[in-house]
This record gives C-alpha cells, structure tokens and sequence, in this order.
C-alpha cells in the first residue's frame, strides 16, 4: 500500500505549458514548470538535471532517487498519467541579473481523493500489478473522462520558485547545501528472528520537504513472529519538527518462517524547524507483539 502526497506539500507539479521553440533556451518560467512536472511524477533524473550546479554538488543523483522514493509498476503509471492533467499560470516572475524568482498558480489532480483512490484500488501496487492490461486501459480512460467533465478531484496553490542562470541555462537553487541529515536504521535486538534494514540510510532534507523511508524486515527463523515497531526519533527534544506522515507500522505485523515485508513510512521536516537543529536520527525497534515497549 502506498500513500500519496497531499496538496500540503505541492512542491509544484504542474505540466509544461509554455510554448519553448528552436530560437530561444527556456524561460525561467519553464524551468520552473518542468521540475514540478517531474516533482509530481517522481522523476528523480529531471529532478536532479533542472537542480542548480551548486546543488548538484551537494547531493549526488542517487541521493535525490532515494529521497523522492516512488510507487511502482502500474501505480506509477496512473500517477504519470494523472501529470497530464496538472495546470499552472504565472503569476509574477522577477529578474535581476543572473537571478529570477518564479511564482505560479497550480492545480493539480489530488490523488488521496476518493473518486480517484477508488479508481486506483486505493493506492494497493500489488493489486494494481495484478489487472489486466484491459483493466488498466479501463482506469485511463475513467480518469480521461473525469478531467473531459471537469469532474477530476483537484487541488489548488501557489509556489514561488528561485532559479540562477548558469552556462546550461536557468536552473533551480534548492538549497541543498543546506539540508539537514538524517540517519536512519532499525534494530531488532528484541526480535532475533528478524534481519531488518532501512533504504535509504541516510536522508539530508531542508525544512518543508518531504522524504520516503523503507523499512524491510525478513523472519529469518523456523516459527512464526508477531512484531510491533516502535519509532524513536532524537534529539527527542526537537522530535516534533520531523513529521510522520504515513507510517504502517503502528500494527502488528505477522512473518511466516522465511517470509519478507516492506514498510514505507513518509516525513516531512516542518518548515518552522529552527535552525539550531543541526542533525536527526530515527531508529525504528522491532519487539516482540507481547513485550510492548
């Protein structure tokens, strides 16, 4: 089961409306439009492309794949299709030598809506892998026909955007440099019959982004386990400016002998995170269903 990003964090994603031609390199405004195309189709190599080279430097594409994360198979391809439906205008764009800072209007499919959940067999990828290709086919064209009728569950907002222009043309500054890390891992001291690992390791995020973590654990034992996860985030202190957004691993979760699960939780580091805050670790604890923690 997979969760999608909620309007709340629209870091843009809207398709490429600007009319680019042979004669002239792409606008800011197009720079723009195009990373939050790629934001909303998870397109970590757009992402990292349309990144300022300061940026680049500072995180490598890897990095920025594990970050962005993904659903997969066929749910990734209604999430694709659905870009086809995002819109943005400009709403003021500003230069001033080598620098501009880009504002658009967007309204984008909302993805956790009903009318679309249900269609998207509530964001379920095993499921969704497991239509036929005329059942995929029939969920393209329900989609088609929601946003033909003006009927598709949208979302509306505005980002602003800061771009510098460079040798290869107006490209974003992220602000990477500045990301805050943060370190991930999972013990299963209390359950020896589970070998767990976090991907990615270690996360560095600025303050408003969000970030996906997969937690897999295998029962490396001959019996069946039942286990709860409890999640630590430290310094406890600060704890409360990294958001959980989705984490399934607040219920038990039952392995068969050599059986093997995945967990995705998302984070958002809050935008209001003091600047005091220099670094998090999250550790998630897997124990025994009857010890508790």
């Amino acid at each position: 089961m997979i969760a999608i990003r909620r309007a709340a964090f629209i870091t843009a994603a809207v398709v490429l409306l600007f009319p680019v031609g042979c004669a002239r390199s792409p606008a800011p405004e197009d720079i723009a439009v195009e990373y939050g195309r790629a934001i909303y189709r998870y397109d970590a190599a757009a992402i990292y492309r349309l990144a300022s080279a300061t940026d680049r430097r500072a995180k490598d594409e890897e990095t920025v794949r594990a970050q962005v994360g993904a659903p997969t198979g066929f749910a990734l391809d209604i999430i694709r299709h659905l870009a086809l439906f995002v819109e943005a205008k400009p709403v003021d764009t500003r230069l001033t030598g080598s620098r501009a800072t880009v504002s658009l209007k967007l309204t984008l499919p909302d993805a956790n809506a009903p009318e679309i959940r249900t269609l998207a067999h509530d964001w379920d990828e095993t499921a969704l892998d497991a239509l036929s290709d005329a059942e995929r086919a029939d969920i393209r064209r329900k989609l088609d026909e929601l946003h033909e009728r003006r009927k598709l569950p949208v979302v509306e907002g505005k980002e602003t955007f800061e771009l510098v222009k460079e040798d290869g043309g107006w490209r974003l500054v992220l602000d990477w440099g500045g990301a805050i890390p943060v370190r991930l891992s999972a013990s299963a001291a209390k359950t020896p019959a589970l070998d767990v690992t976090t991907t990615p390791a270690e996360i560095r995020a600025k303050p408003g982004e969000s970030f996906r973590v997969t937690v897999r654990a295998k029962n490396v034992s001959g019996h069946e386990v039942t286990t709860r996860v409890g999640h630590r985030i430290t310094p406890e202190a600060d704890a409360s400016f990294l958001a959980l957004l989705q984490c399934p691993l607040f219920l038990p979760a039952t392995f068969k002998p050599g059986e093997t699960k995945e967990f995705v939780s998302e984070y958002l580091l809050l935008k209001d995170t003091p600047g005091r805050v220099t670094a998090f670790r999250v550790t998630y604890e897997f124990a025994n269903d009857d010890r508790g923690f």
